[in-house]
């Protein structure tokens, strides 16, 4: 006869298990389990640059919330397609209640929350953010919004997802990046029948931000590039940014600084000069990089490679 106790630590452990797999696929989350320590399988394979994950799971809520959140999390937008149970998204200040068979973007760079009423499956399409490119702004317009699958590019979207979930162990070779490039056309096709979204003066931010954070490695992303790309005047970007007590150019400067430093510190990227990872990240001008990492981090471009565990 097999004890309570035991049973209930091996839920515990399963719960764990699939929290740990869901962090590391995507990024760290936290899962509440709202009935019995229930836990789920998560099955993914990745064809090209992008992942494509089915999760089910019982009863319960994932968080990713801005303690979780650091500088060298995987920056994605997710894409999940419903499949059945009840469900709630929210972020942005946004809620919805999608039905099987809905589309629901959120992403990473930002805290969300989800919650299953009943068990779930989900497919999960995880896109890097610096994969679309001028485009992430009209998908993540659209987060915490259910979006049905109804009819045209949509319905594409979602048979070719599903299609993909279902055969995951074929999806990997040659044809993947093909795969994963059609993928996110649909997607990109699908949400482009929408309106935009009104946005509130806080949301504004949260997209300037999150437009910045993909596009960190275009030596021209500037005030006047990003306040072009979002229909408002730079005086009126300073102004959204100033109540998050932000300054623009100042912030571009420390995230392209800290995945700079990232990079420099990662071995598997020794065979690179620092001038070249600076060019990755918008810096083509690396004349001034080790005095601007000093003035960082305290330490020079040379002292990060060289610091212990490197």
């Amino acid at each position: 006869m097999v004890s309570t106790t035991h049973t209930a630590a091996r839920r515990h452990d399963e719960l764990e298990r699939f929290q740990q797999q869901a962090s590391d696929a995507f990024a760290p989350l936290r899962v509440i389990p709202t009935e019995h320590e229930s836990s789920g399988t998560l099955h993914g394979a990745k064809p090209g640059e992008v992942l494509v994950t089915r999760i089910t799971g019982g009863p319960c809520t994932v968080q990713r919330t801005g303690a979780l959140i650091g500088s060298s999390d995987r920056e994605l937008v997710k894409v999940a397609l419903h499949g059945r149970g009840r469900a709630g998204v929210e972020q942005d200040g946004r809620q919805c209640l999608p039905s099987p068979g809905d589309l629901v973007v959120y992403e990473t760079t930002r805290p969300y929350e989800l919650r299953f009423w009943d068990p779930f499956d989900i497919i999960v399409l995880g896109i890097p953010r610096a994969l679309l490119g001028p485009h992430a702004g009209r998908m993540v317009a659209h987060t915490a919004s259910a979006v049905p699958t109804d009819g045209g590019g949509r319905r594409l979207a979602a048979t070719l997802l599903r299609d993909a979930a279902s055969d995951l162990d074929t999806i990997t070779g040659s044809a993947g990046p093909y795969l994963a490039d059609a993928l996110v056309s649909l997607v990109l096709s699908a949400l482009a029948e929408l309106p935009v979204l009104t946005q509130r003066p806080e949301d504004l931010a949260d997209r300037i931000l999150g437009y910045c954070l993909g596009r960190l490695s275009d030596p021209r992303l500037s005030p006047e590039t990003v306040a072009r790309a979002h229909h408002i005047s730079v005086r009126y970007l300073h102004k959204t940014l100033s109540r998050r007590g932000v300054t623009l150019a100042s912030w571009i400067r420390s995230n392209r600084l800290e995945r700079i430093r990232r990079d420099l510190a990662d071995p598997a990227l020794a065979d690179r000069s620092a001038a070249t990872i600076a060019a990755r990240w918008g810096i083509l001008d690396s004349s001034h990089l080790s005095r601007a990492l000093r003035a960082e981090f305290g330490l020079s471009a040379a002292q990060i490679r060289a610091a212990p565990g490197h």
